[in-house]
């Protein structure tokens, strides 16, 4: 399928794109196979034989640690806002993020660009209910998915492809600048002729002055790097250490069974089928004949120990490559608040690098999406001419700590930021704040509203 849509966009990408866009896409699956603990078996069948075991995804020995490197890193990434430079279309913002759910989206956006090292959001209108629709489109796994095109300097994305299943039929849409084309594919993925790529529809993407609107499909990658089309995974470095830590488990569980269960050895006489510990087996009870041996003996044992050592070297450097503060690697509960803050440093140094740079995908986001609904909208959203993504800060705070911080710079701010600073103590979102402040707004508008009217002269005043 590939080289067929390479065929398609002709010289819009390079002769080697279907390659590339393959490989990606089998790092993709590997990546997401690995973070559900779905690992590749290294075991021999003999191997799999001693510790009765099929070797299936669900009938294995593993250890699973890429799944809590990703989630160590994705919990800390909670976008808050998104604000504009004015009230009206910070108000907007809040109303829009508020309907697409956006607490659960960026959830699975940020947990997919942390494992797949790159995910997808596309933005389009819905004419009955009359908002921009945000919708998380993964990235491409060899089957499905999201796949961008970037000019040769991989600086601009010129298209999108988006490949999905519709019932049996597989459906291929190109979102380029100023049109859609929707395709239907027949055939392998791959072969000898490749397959048959149908054009079903081809739908302008205009505006009302005619302008292309633009790809409505924005790149979220982590770890991005200029002139690299593709982010990086967190756990892509991890993953030969989690196949040397799934072969020691295997190693540690194969000798302690042989410790457990030790093989035994006899020369020169057939122990008894039944034997069990404390009985006596006589061996020649008319004795033994000249030059006859007899003796019994168990295999020499392993030792463990090395196998937990070796065990403890690979999660370190699981967490020392990845820069995940792992359990293990946190110290007892004796540790220091300020100790454990230095053990996370590398850790909130990369969720910050995260947040620069995607929170500026946010606000191309919510950008795009204010321009779908002045172009396609009955009433004009308030114009906004920047926007400004605010985070949560990464680091793990009592509340405590996060209140009396934000006490102390109240009066500075004032109450909007004020709210925003003790969010994430009291699990605020966007639309809470809001609704805070317009309560707050209330009761001094009647608290004033009472103070005037018991003063004389002013008995028929109104707070408008």
């Amino acid at each position: 399928m590939l080289s067929d849509l390479q065929r398609l966009l002709g010289d819009r990408v390079r002769s080697t794109w279907s390659t590339e866009v393959s490989e990606w896409g089998e790092r993709v699956e590997l990546f997401r196979q690995y973070e559900e603990g779905q690992h590749r078996s290294k075991m021999t069948r003999e191997m799999r034989e001693m510790l009765r075991v099929s070797g299936t995804v669900t009938d294995q020995f593993n250890d699973n640690y890429c799944e809590m490197i990703v989630d160590s890193m994705s919990d800390r990434l909670v976008v808050s806002a998104i604000d504009a430079d004015n009230d009206e279309a910070t108000q907007w913002s809040a109303e829009l993020l508020a309907w697409n759910r956006f607490d659960g989206l960026q959830m699975d956006v940020h947990g997919a660009c942390v494992r797949d090292g790159d995910t997808f959001i596309m933005v389009s209108y819905d004419n009955e209910r009359q908002m921009p629709v945000l919708t998380h489109e993964p990235a491409f796994d060899g089957h499905v998915g999201m796949i961008p095109v970037y000019n040769r300097m991989a600086r601009q994305m010129v298209a999108a492809i988006k490949v999905w299943f519709e019932a049996d039929d597989r459906r291929v849409n190109v979102y380029y600048a100023d049109r859609v084309e929707k395709y239907i594919y027949e055939g392998a993925d791959e072969g000898v002729g490749g397959g048959l790529l149908t054009l079903l529809e081809v739908a302008e993407w205009l505006n009302s002055m005619g302008d292309p609107m633009g790809v409505p499909v924005f790149h979220m990658k982590n770890k991005p790097k200029t002139r690299r089309v593709y982010g990086a995974s967190e756990i892509a470095n991890v993953v030969p250490l989690q196949d040397a830590l799934n072969r020691t488990l295997v190693s540690m569980v194969l000798t302690g069974e042989l410790t457990a269960f030790q093989v035994r050895i006899a020369r020169g006489f057939e122990p008894p089928a039944n034997l069990s510990p404390g009985m006596w087996v006589v061996i020649a009870p008319d004795g033994l004949e000249r030059d006859q041996v007899a003796d019994a003996s168990v295999m020499e044992q392993g030792q463990i120990v090395p196998f937990i050592s070796q065990a403890d070297w690979i999660i370190n450097q699981m967490g020392t490559i990845s820069r995940t503060p792992l359990p293990a690697l946190m110290g007892g509960d004796n540790q220091s608040g300020e100790a454990l803050k230095e053990r996370e440093k590398g850790l909130i140094a990369k969720v910050i690098k995260f947040a620069v740079k995607n929170g500026n995908v946010w606000e191309d986001v919510v950008a795009y999406a204010q321009l779908l609904a002045a172009t396609f909208g009955n009433v004009l959203p308030p114009v906004a001419m920047r926007w400004y993504c605010r985070w949560m800060t990464p680091e793990v705070r009592n509340r405590t700590e996060i209140i009396d911080n934000a006490i102390k710079v109240r009066e500075a701010v004032g109450e909007r930021e004020f709210l925003r600073l003790i969010a994430g103590a009291y699990d605020y979102d966007p639309a809470k704040i809001e609704q805070i402040l317009m309560e707050i707004a209330q009761q001094r508008a009647q608290s004033l509203a009472a103070l005037a009217g018991n003063l004389p002269g002013f008995a028929g005043f109104e707070v408008g």
